[in-house]
């Protein structure tokens, strides 16, 4: 499997349906025609909150040219479990993947990696893409153990995984803790070493399997620094919070992973 690239906005909790549609419309009228005709390694997601994603299915289904995601999936199909959605309810209003592992759900919902790992494996099992997140705090960064805890991150979400589930449907993002939300960005030499370094365990694990991941960048990534953490090498592209909320800056992105391409 060749390695894809991907541009995926994570809206977060913002916009009702009304702003979700309008911006799906905008992103969708503003994509490059080369995207939109035949065979493609570059794709594009939006991630909306859950109750805008029934409103965003006309974009994705049944070839759309948005790749629509959850923010979240639950660990279970279904069942006696308040507030959750399994994936297979995820993918009944049009939802092709989930975003797990976020550092917001580590951070403010205290999902730890066995509770990650039970996701990983049931949203792929259920047919899923997933957008798994690992990375650091600014603390572990500072020690010089950054790599260590990515990895033992990355090892533990997908204890239990059996790597056939992979195919091309699991996708890791890297996302520094310290550049989300912040203004501060790892810079295109952190980024890089990192991506490697997560590259080369998936390969020791898993050999082609894991070598064919794409890696995404997530944190504070902007117009501005996307070519640069582009040309890092091993970023395949990247999981962008505010400034997938503005039309032009997210079709900028776009387009700079597109022509790194």
């Amino acid at each position: 499997m060749a390695r894809v690239r991907w541009t995926i906005g994570n809206w977060k909790q913002n916009l009702f349906r009304g702003t979700a549609e309008l911006l799906a419309t905008e992103i969708v009228d503003g994509l490059p025609p080369e995207l939109l005709e035949g065979p493609v390694r570059t794709k594009i997601g939006v991630a909306p909150t859950m109750v805008a994603l029934d409103a965003l299915a006309p974009w994705s289904r049944p070839a759309g040219p948005l790749y629509l995601f959850g923010q979240n999936c639950a660990a279970q199909e279904e069942g006696a479990f308040t507030g959750e959605v399994g994936p297979g309810q995820l993918a009944d209003v049009g939802v092709h993947g989930a975003i797990i592992g976020h550092s917001e759900r580590r951070t403010h919902f205290h999902e730890d990696d066995a509770l990650i790992a039970r996701k990983v494996l049931c949203a792929l099992q259920g047919g899923l893409r997933v957008v798994l997140c690992v990375g650091e705090g600014l603390e572990i960064r500072e020690s010089g153990n950054h790599e260590n805890f990515v990895i033992s991150q990355l090892s533990a979400s997908l204890a239990g995984v059996d790597p056939e589930l992979f195919q091309d449907r699991l996708v890791i993002a890297y996302e520094p803790v310290w550049a989300i939300g912040t203004g501060k960005t790892a810079s295109a030499r952190d980024a890089g070493a990192m991506h490697r370094r997560i590259r080369t365990w998936l390969t020791e694990q898993y050999g082609a399997t894991g070598a064919d991941r794409s890696i995404l960048y997530g944190g504070s990534v902007k117009p501005g620094n996307a070519a640069g953490l582009m040309a890092a090498g091993d970023v395949d592209g990247f999981l962008v919070g505010g400034a997938s909320l503005e039309a032009e800056a997210f079709l900028q992105i776009v387009r700079l992973v597109a022509e790194a391409s």
